[in-house]
């Protein structure tokens, strides 16, 4: 297992990330990292993610950040299986700016990049996309989902591991 707290930002970032999994695919209790144990543990709590029958994994943006510091949280859709602590490569297609700050950035597997013409949101097959936007269904004042371009250059200006 790659040793999280020493992940550098991907050689191609903004394109592509690592995505870190706390979430694996398909799982219905959420799972915390703990930093002081350096391990996942599985919580007693419903994930919002499967319970609005998102079917990717859920993780951060490795080198910006590990929780419960400042992070960016990533949903990654995979075909894969990946379990808490895999780090996998992704590109970014997208983002969802909430108005509370807490951005939730997509990123496509690598497995998955050739299916789709380019990574982004509107290249995304529309049950893909369906997916993503049960995960908000209401949005407010400031909030929406928007595309690769935005997101990478987000990214580009904010690194909350350096905040």
């Amino acid at each position: 297992m790659t040793n999280i707290n020493e992940l550098k930002l991907h050689p191609d970032f903004p394109e592509k990330v690592w995505v870190v999994i706390e979430q694996p695919a398909r799982e219905p209790y959420r799972f915390a990292y703990d930093p002081v144990s350096d391990t996942f543990i599985r919580k007693t709590i419903k994930s919002l993610f499967f319970e609005r029958g998102f079917s990717g994994a859920y993780g951060w943006i490795g080198g910006m950040g590990t929780p419960p510091d400042p992070h960016f949280d990533v949903l990654l859709i995979t075909g894969q299986n990946p379990q808490p602590g895999d780090v996998l490569e992704g590109y970014i297609c997208g983002v969802f700016f909430r108005a509370d700050g807490d951005h939730k950035f997509v990123a496509l597997d690598v497995e998955l990049r050739y299916r789709v013409h380019k990574p982004d949101l509107d290249s995304m097959d529309e049950e893909t996309y369906t997916e993503l936007k049960r995960l908000y269904p209401r949005i407010g004042e400031n909030e929406g989902w928007f595309g690769a371009e935005a997101a990478r250059e987000y990214l580009k200006k904010n690194n909350p591991a350096q905040a």
